[in-house]
């Protein structure tokens, strides 16, 4: 086998390897992201019904949560689900994973939510849900959203404070929980029921010792103390 004829074959089974790879990382993102659109689709569909039973694996817990931050939930709209990478500084520890933006029309306002799919595999598309939180307004891609629908979302963002709900917020872990009231104050001991017959004996004896030491021993005045 000559030279040239090597190096083709070479170079023809690198390049085949290089597309059964890239087949595969096309096929690995397509599932992927179908996987987030669906169970982001439910987790919509599980808010609107107040039914924690519909929600994706892993969502559960956060449906009351959301539900008791935002409150009544009128509609939630799937608008993004894209590929989200995180680097810890050491390229060995990169990894990604898809997420899933809601829009929610709530009680307080205009929101959105991230559902997040960090199950740590490389075909990550199990569709279960690892986190949720809360969106600040310049967090969602530009393109997702109207213009009416950023201004009111930026409103509604003001009016709750101005600081995103993150997923213990969400969790549910606190919906349960008693809100906290003002002790309820005692109440006085009642006074004891007065003897008024008694008191009136009392007092009519009082008047008569009065009436005996005024009177120093005076019989006409003694019997008028009578």
């Amino acid at each position: 086998m000559d030279e040239l004829r090597l190096r083709n074959l070479i170079i023809g089974g690198v390049a085949l390897v290089v597309a059964v790879a890239m087949v595969a990382l096309f096929w690995i993102l397509r599932e992927s992201n179908e996987s987030t659109l669906k169970a982001s689709t439910q987790f919509a569909t599980a808010l609107v019904r107040n039914d924690a039973s519909a929600a994706p694996p892993g969502g559960e817990e956060y449906v009351r949560g959301v539900r008791a931050y935002f409150g009544p939930i009128t509609s939630a709209r799937v608008i993004d689900s894209h590929n989200h990478s995180v680097n810890t500084g050491d390229s060995a520890d990169t990894r990604s994973y898809y997420v899933g933006d809601i829009l929610l029309r709530s009680e307080r306002g205009l929101a959105v939510i991230e559902l997040e799919f960090d199950n740590q595999s490389l075909a990550n598309h199990s569709g279960k849900v690892s986190g949720i939180y809360e969106l600040a307004p310049d967090k969602v891609r530009a393109d997702k959203l109207s213009r009416s629908d950023r201004a009111a979302l930026a409103d509604a963002y003001g009016a709750r404070g101005g600081k995103a709900a993150d997923r213990i917020k969400l969790s549910g872990a606190f919906a349960e929980l008693p809100k906290a009231t003002a002790p309820a104050q005692a109440k006085p001991a009642p006074e004891p029921t007065a003897d008024r017959a008694a008191q009136r004996r009392h007092r009519a004896a009082v008047k008569k010792l009065h009436c005996v030491q005024a009177a120093q021993g005076d019989v006409l005045k003694l019997q008028q103390c009578g």
